[in-house]
């Protein structure tokens, strides 16, 4: 084995010490060079990345250059952009891991070029990121001057983009914005929560979609994120700038109210689609409009025709009208038992469809 000689074998640091070693190497920003230079000083054993064309970089313990190809017995593992990373150290589960995210790395690194701080992701999107580890969880709330425990939410919103603007400027007179960012056409706002409440609005922006999450320390951001993700899914564009807002009519809706509707979240498409009344109600929403899915939605959620007018501000006639219209075409009388409840789930179920709800 090629190292720095010693008394006895080196000591392999620990998982837990080889997964913040990696995990800081890419908040860090690295050079491939730089990566296996670091890796082996970590191991105290030589370490190589050899691709398949043979060209590559080793170093042994010290720093020193070495040839790239892997000394007798050295244990390797491949790298998703070709050929193999190795260490010239003892087998066994830690150094598995050891050259597990080692490959890992380097896959990141030749990717996608991590040579320098640029490449960092920003503070806010690694702290809402559930795939992020806890070392950088620790970094980005660093960063973002968070304590473990400091009370956050999230909110989400998006549509023409000054009113997204405008509506982001009133939840920053309300609580303060720690940072925001953007993900595909949505605006996320990270603040800090005054309390565990819901964010009184004095209204949305007409056409901007909004919904905020639960407040949980910022330890736990990543869920804040998932359940304002999981109402915004739900959330319709706002008819007017100032509220008051009929419950139906689906603006700036609270993930932490969700319950168990947020388990509907996590449905494909595809498994949604196939849902016989789904397809029905989406027939209807496009031969007839979007309001009659407003109207069936208060009729669900109300126990009488009088109570879903007043909600839509319709004649109970009309609501009448349009259930009669649904029933005909599911099949089946909703004032059978259980049937609203049916009804009330496959409008959730069309909601998620048509929102798609990739973020």
């Amino acid at each position: 084995m090629v190292h720095t000689p010693h008394s006895h074998p080196p000591r392999w640091p620990t998982a837990e010490e080889i997964t913040a070693f990696f995990d800081g190497q890419l908040l860090q920003g690295t050079s491939l060079e730089r990566l296996v230079e670091q890796a082996a000083a970590l191991a105290s054993y030589a370490v190589g990345r050899v691709r398949a064309d043979g060209r590559g970089v080793a170093r042994d313990a010290r720093g020193d250059t070495l040839a790239t190809t892997p000394p007798p017995g050295a244990a390797s593992v491949p790298v998703v952009t070709g050929g193999t990373v190795w260490v010239d150290g003892p087998p066994g589960p830690v150094g598995r891991h050891f050259l597990d995210r080692l490959a890992l790395t380097v896959t990141v690194v030749e990717r996608w070029g991590m040579s320098g701080s640029s490449s960092i992701s920003p503070p806010i999107d690694l702290l809402l990121d559930p795939s992020s580890s806890e070392i950088a969880q620790r970094w980005a709330r660093k960063q973002l001057g968070l304590s473990a425990e400091t009370q956050v939410r999230v909110a989400i919103c998006g549509g023409q983009a000054d009113r997204v603007e405008s509506f982001v400027a009133t939840l920053g007179g309300i609580e303060k914005v720690i940072a925001r960012t953007s993900r595909r056409d949505k605006t996320l706002v990270l603040l800090a929560a005054r309390s565990s409440g819901p964010v009184e609005v004095p209204g949305v922006p007409t056409g901007v979609r909004a919904a905020h999450g639960r407040v949980v320390g910022a330890e736990h951001a990543p869920t804040a994120y998932l359940t304002a993700r999981d109402a915004y899914r739900f959330a319709r564009p706002s008819p007017s700038d100032r509220g008051p807002y009929q419950a139906v009519a689906g603006v700036w809706l609270n993930g932490g109210r969700l319950s168990g509707l947020a388990a509907l979240c996590r449905l494909k498409r595809d498994d949604i689609e196939i849902v016989p009344d789904v397809k029905t109600l989406a027939a209807l929403a496009e031969q007839y409009g979007e309001h009659v899915i407003q109207l069936l939605e208060a009729y669900a959620t109300t126990d009488s025709l009088r109570k879903a007018a007043a909600e839509v501000l319709v004649h109970h006639n009309s609501v009448s009208y349009w259930v009669q219209k649904a029933e005909s075409k599911l099949g089946y009388s909703l004032t059978g038992p259980y049937r609203r409840a049916q009804l009330f789930i496959c409008l959730c179920l069309y909601r998620l469809w048509k929102d798609d709800g990739d973020e």
